[in-house]
């Protein structure tokens, strides 16, 4: 015949195995890093100390990237998904603070996307602005890309400009750490780009189609 331990000495013991069993879990899970596309800002601006007013619309991404996880890709082309290396937030909501970052460091452009302001006749000029990422990629030891097009417009009836560009950047070791840190370049690149096109949009004279897109645009 079994003799059962006292039921005080079995659950101690059920607790121990229990509390080995979790170390034992957390021991083999591998700690999560966060990258940021873009730092970010100290403040963000109210609207009436702004230059400019821009509507960011939400930034389009291509599904299979548009995640916290880091997608990279291999020296043989294939994806290559880090669940243990993350971004803050998905890449598009990285993407549009990057944008709306650079914006108000080279224009004073602020977004009002979230809250609207209906154009005045004697107020900032406004714009409409969508950015679409073509290309968010990047090789550890390799080189990362990143390319997009954008459209703006001059609201309310403005003619709508559409331009693209890419920029790639060296990936200069094998880790993630360094991929993270060549898309953080290759997106800053992009969002001046984009900064620097609504800048000459905006000294155009109303009504008129200037080269927007400026040298690394099309």
């Amino acid at each position: 015949m079994t003799v059962m331990p006292p039921p005080s000495r079995l659950a101690q013991a059920l607790g121990v195995l229990t509390g080995l069993a979790l170390l034992a879990g957390c021991g083999g899970s591998a700690p999560i890093h966060y990258h940021a596309l873009a730092p970010q800002p100290a403040g963000a601006p109210a609207a009436g100390t702004a230059r400019v007013l821009v509507e960011v619309l939400p930034v389009a991404v291509p599904e299979r990237l548009n995640r916290t996880q880091l997608v990279l890709t291999d020296p043989a082309g294939r994806l290559d998904v880090r669940d243990e290396d993350r971004w803050a937030a998905p890449v598009a909501d990285e993407m549009r603070l990057a944008l709306a970052g650079t914006l108000w460091q080279r224009l004073r452009a602020t977004d009002v996307y979230q809250a609207p302001v209906a154009p005045a006749p004697n107020g900032p000029p406004q714009y409409r602005l969508a950015l679409r990422i073509e290309r968010f990629d990047a090789t550890p030891g390799g080189t990362a890309v990143v390319d997009g097009s954008w459209t703006m417009r001059r609201l309310p009836q403005g003619a709508a400009l559409t331009c693209r560009a890419g920029f790639s950047v060296p990936v200069t070791a094998t880790t993630t750490d360094a991929a993270a840190t060549a898309l953080s370049s290759a997106a800053a690149q992009l969002a001046a780009a984009v900064a620097d096109s609504l800048s000459r949009l905006d000294q155009a004279a109303p009504g008129t189609t200037p080269a927007a897109c400026g040298t690394d645009g099309s």
